[in-house]
Order: structure tokens, then C-alpha cells, then sequence
């Protein structure tokens, strides 16, 4: 898999979905009012992606320190304004598609080791990728990134005030980085996310892992991919008494 925080890769990826999106907004004749259009945060993305394609030690050292970061953020915001008009539009792969792009900022915010603030469109193009693969090593780096970006969001959503929301992107996370690193039968990696899971969504954790040492067990996963599993769901059971 080549590297998700390749922003070269990230914008052509990006500008495959312009055209047909822009088309579509055109032929919808939809009454915009005060709303953002797709033509203006397409603008707005392109300067963006001409940023971020610039090594950052070669920017205006006169900029703030935490341009990195507020450039991420709202480059994902934008991404994610974008994947709201494409579902409107009906353009539902356009849609996944941009959204998969947002997590090529997000990595490329892990790789510049910012926080990221906004996890909505992230979430989703992560699960777009995971569900959309099955090579182990593939992943297991899928895995990994997922791990990563609940490390640079931890700030912002560990206190999980949206608790009430089952669907809420920070579970959807904590959950999809369990499953992929099971998929990816990678039992260090297992560990990492259930530890994480157990720390961050201890509500929650005992009925994924309840349900995953049923999955573990019926499908062709290692032993030593049960082992994790059956030692978190036991783990998971005493901690409730």
C-alpha cells in the first residue's frame, strides 16, 4: 500500500472527483443561499493541497507555529463540507472517496505529529479502506494508522462527552481499530487496541470482546489470535465484578 500521507497521491485521488462532482452541483440547479458551494471549497482545497505539498521546514518560518495544525484541520473540515454536498448530489462514491482523502490528512497530521480535531470524515474513509481490504500486512498498517490517529485525537474526544451516541466517530474508531487489527491477525496490535479500548470505552468493551471471541472462534484465525481474544473477553468479564 503506498503511503497514505502522500499528499501528491492524496490530491490526484482528489481532483479524479472534482469534475463529475462540479458537474453534477451544476445540473442540480439547487438554490445555495448563504451555503458554501462545491465550486468555492474546491478552491479552497486546491490552495490548500499546494500547500501541504510543500515540505513544511520550507514554510514561511514567520507562520505560527501551529499552522501545520490548523491547516490539517481545515483541510479535513472542508473535505468533509465537500462529502456532505456529494451525498446530496447522490454522488455516494465521490462521497467515500473524499473521505479517504481526509485520511491521507490525517496522516499526513500523524506524520507532522499534530492533533487532529475532526474525526468524522477520517472514521469513515478509514472504514472505506479497511473494509475494502484484505491483505494481512495491508492491514495491519491500517492498523497501525488507526492507532496513531486515535493517539493525535485523544485530546479532544478521551473524555467521550457524546456518550449517548452509539454511533459517534470515536467509538466507530475504537472499534473498527480492534477489528482490523484482528483481521490483520496481528496479536501485538490486537493488544494495543484492546488495551486502548478497555481505557477509553470500558462501557463498550466487554460486549465487543464477547462478540469477537465468537467471530475468533468460527472463522480462520490463528491460535494465537484466539489466545489475545479469549484472554481480553475473560479480561474484559472480571473487570465487571
Amino acid at each position: 500500500m503506498p503511503s497514505l500521507a502522500d499528499i501528491a497521491s492524496a490530491k490526484a485521488r482528489f481532483e479524479q472527483q472534482v469534475q463529475p462532482l462540479l458537474a453534477r452541483f451544476a445540473e442540480s440547479k439547487i438554490a445555495t443561499g448563504e451555503q458554501v458551494t462545491p465550486p468555492q471549497l474546491v478552491d479552497a482545497l486546491r490552495q490548500l493541497f499546494a500547500v501541504l505539498e510543500k515540505d513544511t521546514t520550507d514554510w514561511d518560518p514567520s507562520l505560527p507555529e501551529d499552522e501545520a495544525e490548523r491547516i490539517g484541520d481545515l483541510s479535513i473540515g472542508l473535505l468533509m463540507d465537500l462529502a456532505t454536498w456529494a451525498d446530496r448530489l447522490g454522488e455516494r462514491k465521490s462521497k467515500a472517496a473524499l473521505e479517504v482523502v481526509s485520511v491521507s490528512i490525517a496522516a499526513w497530521l500523524v506524520q507532522e505529529q499534530q492533533p487532529i480535531h475532526t474525526l468524522d470524515p477520517v472514521v469513515n474513509g478509514l472504514a472505506v479502506l479497511a473494509n475494502g481490504e484484505r491483505d494481512p500486512a495491508a492491514l495491519a498498517s491500517l492498523a497501525r494508522l488507526m492507532g496513531a490517529v486515535v493517539a493525535a485525537a485523544e485530546a479532544d474526544y478521551a473524555a467521550d462527552l457524546e456518550s449517548n451516541d452509539p454511533q459517534r466517530p470515536w467509538r466507530i474508531l475504537m472499534f473498527n481499530w480492534g477489528i482490523t487489527a484482528t483481521r490483520a491477525q496481528a496479536p501485538e496490535l490486537m493488544r494495543e487496541a484492546f488495551a486502548a479500548l478497555q481505557k477509553f470505552l470500558p462501557a463498550d468493551a466487554q460486549l465487543f470482546f464477547q462478540e469477537g471471541r465468537q467471530q475468533v472462534l468460527q472463522g480462520d484465525f490463528s491460535p494465537e489470535v484466539q489466545q489475545v481474544m479469549l484472554e481480553a473477553a475473560e479480561g474484559s468479564g472480571h473487570s465487571l465484578h
